[in-house]
């Protein structure tokens, strides 16, 4: 049963490319009769699957030193309060954030590229601030699949990826899910540009889900402060 509704669920979230002369806002350019990734039902569906302190929304992140990386597609946060987004103009501090998102949704080489580009800036949050916190935003790549782009060739490419731009790991994704393929999880007990490769077939929602709610769930040692957003050099009579 628990298996089953992660089968359905999969087979929801991909569409197919609608005939020439429509429009489809909910899933990203395709050609006709090829199936890509459905972004409105995505978000729909992980606002029901994380855990329920969180918010999922096509929101960027934001840090009090104004640093506001561009590239993520949508955001795992905690409600500070219900109107937290219309207080930041559609972006969320960075201390709400649990959980970047991004999409690779035609899996090749140059999208890869993009993708792993877009992850390493979102990882520089807080990096400018006075504090300087530690905290690296867990970061999710969620793909569809190209049968000619096989798992292992896919590992082989981040890895020399990484290593011919020289990034630290702090810059790594946490966890790629390919669509009804696989898994490509960070290795954190290896001290290099490690990931763990997993063939997981029809199962792969079902695995995403439980791997991502382990990052998601992890509580934060930092707080939320407005005061650290507030950029004025206004001074206020005091009495």
């Amino acid at each position: 049963m628990f298996k089953n509704f992660f089968i359905d669920v999969n087979k929801k979230l991909l569409k197919k490319a609608p005939a020439a002369g429509t429009a489809d806002k909910g899933a990203s350019k395709s050609k006709k009769g090829e199936f890509s990734i459905d972004t409105k039902a995505l978000i729909e569906r992980l606002n029901g699957l994380v855990p329920v302190k969180l918010r999922v929304a096509d929101l960027k992140p934001i840090d009090s030193s104004g640093f506001s990386p561009e590239g993520v597609d949508f955001i795992a946060y905690n409600e500070y309060c219900r109107e937290i987004d219309k207080v930041f103009n559609d972006h969320i501090p960075y201390e709400l954030i649990h959980g970047a998102f991004f999409l690779a949704d035609k899996l090749n080489k140059n999208t890869l590229a993009d993708a792993l580009n877009r992850v390493s800036a979102v990882k520089k949050l807080n990096h400018f601030t006075e504090d300087g916190g530690k905290f690296s935003i867990p970061s999710f790549i969620i793909a569809n699949g190209n049968k000619e782009y096989k798992l292992p060739e896919l590992k082989n490419d981040i890895m020399n990826f990484y290593i011919s731009k020289n990034m630290p790991i702090e810059s790594e994704f946490e966890i790629m899910m390919v669509y009804n393929e696989g898994l490509l999880i960070k290795d954190w007990n290896r001290g290099d540009h490690r990931y763990i490769g997993l063939e997981t077939g029809d199962d792969t929602f079902m695995w995403f889900f439980i791997l991502m709610n382990e990052y998601l769930d992890i509580e934060r040692e930092d707080v939320f402060d407005a005061r650290n957003y507030v950029r004025s050099e206004k001074v206020y009579n005091e009495f």
